[in-house]
């Protein structure tokens, strides 16, 4: 009879953890400032996880941006300000900004070659609900929130100024 009361407790525990994990997510994409980033799709299928779309954005090109010095590689921390309907890059900087600093900021892993630099935020797949198949369109928008730790999440995406899916 006791060891049926621990599997519950443990079933239980289990279940709270992952409703924890996912409201503190979801509190995270209602509550979070939302910002809008400029994106270009690629469009590969995967057979264990369907179709979905990669998402390149503007500002995973960081010379497009700023001019640096030296190699640009590990964590880094970039920092955005508005330029007319989108965030661009304004700076890059290889240590966290001061938690009292009022620039809007989030962090990247940057890698590639040292003329090629490329930015990774970590919502670059975007997965297409079930039988949908990739839609066609010219224009591809991604309003993401921004956490208390400084990551991104997407909320929607727009194609041709539309909401998708």
């Amino acid at each position: 009879m006791k060891s049926g009361r621990w599997m519950w407790t443990i079933v239980a525990l289990q279940a709270l953890f992952l409703l924890g994990w996912a409201g503190y997510h979801e509190t995270v994409r209602i509550t979070a400032p939302s910002i809008r980033l400029k994106a270009l799709p690629v469009d590969p299928r995967d057979i264990l996880r369907g179709d979905y779309m990669t998402l390149n954005y503007e500002i995973s090109r960081p010379d497009k941006f700023v001019k640096r010095t030296g190699e640009l590689r590990g964590e880094v921390f970039v920092v955005l300000r508005p330029e007319g309907r989108y965030h661009v890059i304004d700076e890059i900087l290889t240590v966290a900004p001061a938690a009292d600093d009022p620039r809007l900021w989030v962090g990247a892993t940057a890698w590639g070659a040292e003329d090629n630099p490329r930015l990774e935020y970590g919502i670059e797949r975007f997965f297409v609900p079930e039988g949908r198949g990739t839609p066609q369109f010219t224009r591809i928008e991604v309003d993401v929130s921004i956490s208390a730790t400084h990551r991104l999440y997407i909320d929607r995406m727009l194609l041709d100024g539309r909401r998708f899916p």
